[in-house]
């Protein structure tokens, strides 16, 4: 299997398609809903919880029917997340045909993008990821690196960005710039990051 290219996405003002309206769903929906994204479910019935998150959410609706494979035109993302076999392999095919980007929730040998496990630590977001392979495994490694990074010092990771921007105002020179970041890396390592002091 060819190797997958990790990135994020800026989904500001793209058009999301989740269909489906339970457990599965819901799950996307809880990590797109923060996204900015114009997010649609279509589902032939929702969960309460998932109405509840989407009504909080201003750019979001909700169309309790059947889902075509035409509903598919026009949106960027697609998740496919029914328990219905048979629906999800039709909108993957569609989805294929129109070169639309899509998960599929019970099969990921046909999705073109997988979820990873992650965790935001202030201005950081660390993500794991099997490659579709085996998402357990990826969640224990998260919970592992959210050991190694607690939250409580999420106030020094923001104020290492901070220190970054205010480098680039008060340290003219990029050398001694370079070198005083580097310091303050070399640091954040020895205190957060060194495997030794975790054995």
């Amino acid at each position: 299997m060819n190797k997958l290219l990790p990135v994020f996405l800026k989904l500001d003002e793209k058009k999301v398609l989740v269909v489906g309206g339970g457990n599965v769903a819901l799950e996307k929906l809880q990590h797109l809903s923060q996204t900015g994204c114009e997010l649609t479910v279509i589902a032939k019935e929702c969960k309460s919880e998932v109405s509840q998150l989407l009504s909080s959410v201003s750019k979001a609706k909700i169309e309790i029917r059947e889902v075509n494979v035409s509903d598919l035109d026009g949106f960027d993302l697609v998740y496919s997340a029914t328990n219905d076999r048979e629906t999800n392999r039709k909108l993957v095919e569609y989805a294929k045909q129109k070169r639309i980007w899509i998960n599929c929730a019970d099969d990921p040998s046909h999705c073109d993008f997988y979820s990873s496990a992650y965790f935001d630590r202030g201005p950081i977001r660390v993500a794991v990821s099997t490659q579709g392979e085996f998402a357990g495994l990826a969640g224990s490694v998260r919970t592992i690196l959210e050991e190694i990074l607690p939250p409580e010092h999420d106030a020094d990771l923001e104020d290492l960005v901070q220190i970054r921007s205010l480098s680039k105002q008060k340290l003219g020179d990029a050398n001694e710039r370079k070198a005083a970041l580097k310091f303050l890396l070399n640091e954040f390592k020895e205190k957060y990051l060194s495997l030794n002091k975790k054995l």
